[in-house]
């Protein structure tokens, strides 16, 4: 799930990574993605106005304006068009993960990746596409569609994957090793039941209340999680 302006724990939020910091794409994969990006905005507004089911590909196709087959070179189904910031936002956090420094406590470290994800998001520009706004867009759609909510959970999987990997880089170790898993497991726990507590987020209209609302509560249940559970320190840092 997605803590006020100063939250418990947080910090400030990640700035979008500068252009010179690595080579960026050529102009195909930057033309590619911003077509990916268009079509799941597109997707997303249609889907969250008139239903999933009654959104045809050909309706997404037309105002994305594209051909329904070049839809279907980058999506396999209208499910995972409209799961798409799923991905967005598990490859963010990953990356943000990458960029803080290893302290041993990796579950701290992901609630941090988090936040400064959550903040970039709800000022969404070109250069930094992770939307809040389409998050609570695809929430929406998922809680009135059972088939775009079955769907969610393997997209949820896929996501974890890049998190692990990030975390696993950190700990100089594999995704699959148990210490790795061990704070999935937790982090998972953590943001499912983050998402319980703080589900009507997701039907604010105005972005930033829900983000400051969402925030609280996430880091609310962190904070709860580590209480009950313990610090989760991985000694992998002094």
């Amino acid at each position: 799930m997605l803590e006020s302006p100063t939250p418990t724990g947080a910090s400030t939020a990640a700035e979008p990574p500068a252009a010179t910091a690595s080579p960026g794409p050529g102009l195909r994969e930057r033309k590619k993605q911003q077509t990916r990006l268009r079509i799941i905005e597109v997707a997303l507004n249609l889907c969250d106005t008139q239903g999933f089911e009654a959104t045809t590909i050909e309706q997404i196709a037309n105002a994305a304006d594209v051909s329904p087959r070049t839809i279907n070179r980058y999506f396999d189904s209208k499910e995972d068009i409209v799961l798409g910031p799923i991905q967005d936002f598990g490859r963010a956090i990953a990356d943000a993960l990458r960029r803080l420094p290893v302290t041993g406590n990796e579950l701290e470290s992901l609630r941090e990746a988090f936040l400064q994800v959550v903040d970039s998001a709800v000022r969404a520009t070109s250069e930094w596409p992770v939307s809040f706004h389409q998050f609570q867009q695809m929430q929406r759609v998922v809680r009135s569609s059972p088939s775009v909510g079955a769907r969610s959970l393997e997209h949820a999987d896929s996501k974890n994957v890049a998190i692990a990997e990030a975390v696993a880089e950190r700990l100089g170790t594999t995704p699959d090793a148990l210490p790795v898993r061990l704070i999935l497991g937790s982090w998972q726990l953590i943001g499912h039941l983050s998402m319980e507590c703080g589900e009507d987020i997701f039907d604010y209209d105005d972005m930033h209340t829900a983000a400051t609302v969402g925030r609280n509560t996430f880091s609310a249940t962190f904070d709860e999680f580590l209480r009950v559970c313990g610090g989760g320190r991985t000694g992998a840092a002094d």
